[in-house]
């Protein structure tokens, strides 16, 4: 579980995002336990610190739960949950965003549905 940081977005953030996005992949399954907080920080060389508050924020939004003496799993449930929010966040976002752009560039509707299925291919 390694990541490619930018510059732009504090790193707890990032690692959060990255843990995120592998419930949401199914990489990391529900009721499995994540890489321990040691494992990660010295996989992508991080302080542990930088990775636990990743992972306190994603116990604080029911993604992970800490079993004492055991580590930190994956949430039942956490899966479909997080791939409702992102929906809800591609509905809200990510399509505004995408028909706005391509009005911008003068594309028309088919084009721009072109260019999603050319996407979809690859």
């Amino acid at each position: 579980m390694s990541i490619n940081f930018d510059h732009k977005t504090p790193i707890y953030l990032q690692v959060a995002a990255m843990i995120r996005d592998a419930v949401a992949s199914g990489d990391l399954a529900e009721g499995e336990a994540i890489p321990s907080v040691r494992d990660i920080s010295s996989e992508n060389s991080l302080n542990p610190q930088t990775v636990l508050n990743a992972t306190r924020i994603l116990i604080e939004e029911a993604v992970l739960e800490k079993r004492r003496g055991i580590g930190i799993f994956v949430r039942e449930g956490a899966r479909q949950a997080l791939l409702k929010a992102e929906l809800e966040k591609f509905k809200s976002e990510d399509v505004p965003n995408l028909t706005k752009r391509a009005r911008l560039l003068g594309l028309t509707q088919k084009a721009t549905l072109d260019l999603v299925r050319e996407k979809f291919k690859e």
